[in-house]
């Protein structure tokens, strides 16, 4: 397993630099085919969008019962129908086209869907991996919140552990003890973290970074303890 860990952290590093960026365009997720010039979605195309996707036979069937986290991109034109709307006067104008994921924690599944807002239709569904669905806060959130439960963690980072809170990593705020969350992915099919969504949580006091992280599985709820002393 030492060797699934090492290709799990080489591509933590990797994706560190863009967590919670991904939150706005979809890591891995199947780009519209004909996707033209990316706009603005506004608050009318992006509930339109929801509630196509939401009520889409194909989508429910991949990602089950429960609610779905919805991630999208910005909208963008047909671009087969843009440029023969650009070189015929009889062509309509190019419809504007959304990518959605969808993913299902409770089932662990996910959907890539193609939406067009204007006729409240999905154009196309497909399956893609979880472990390919976009890290966000609430990733966080919910890693930190399986470790602060974690008796072993407890042991290693001592009383403060409570105290700890997440920085996200491009922000600039003081933080006495933060927790920062590094997506994993790992090359290693033995690996649960080559499918299941995986963080690893590092710790900084007021003192530096503490000899400790933790190893969270968010789709099993498991957490591993590596490395530590007793810390205060």
């Amino acid at each position: 397993m030492a060797s699934s860990r090492t290709s799990s952290m080489i591509i933590a590093v990797a994706l560190a630099a863009s967590w919670y960026c991904v939150e706005k365009a979809p890591a891995q997720a199947p780009p519209a085919a004909t996707a033209g010039s990316v706009s603005r979605i506004t608050t009318e195309e992006r509930l339109a969008v929801e509630n196509a996707a939401l009520s889409d036979a194909r989508v429910r069937a991949i990602v089950g019962e429960g609610q779905p986290r919805i991630i999208m991109t910005g909208a963008e034109s047909d671009k087969a129908e843009a440029e023969a709307f650009l070189t015929s006067e009889l062509a309509p104008p190019p419809r504007r086209l959304v990518s959605v994921v969808l993913f299902n924690p409770q089932t662990n599944q996910a959907a890539h869907a193609l939406v067009s807002p204007s006729e409240n239709r999905v154009i196309s569904v497909g399956s893609i991996a979880a472990s390919d669905i976009p890290f966000v806060r609430g990733d966080a959130d919910q890693a930190l919140a399986l470790a602060k439960a974690d008796a072993g963690l407890r042991r290693a980072v001592g009383d403060t552990l409570d105290r700890y809170e997440i920085l996200e990593s491009d922000s600039d705020a003081r933080i006495p003890f933060a927790a920062q969350a590094l997506p994993l992915r790992s090359t290693d099919p033995r690996d649960f973290c080559s499918v299941d969504r995986c963080l690893d949580l590092i710790f900084r006091s007021e003192f530096g970074f503490l000899p400790v992280r933790a190893h969270v599985n968010l789709t099993r709820r498991t957490v591993e303890v590596h490395g530590g002393g007793q810390h205060r």
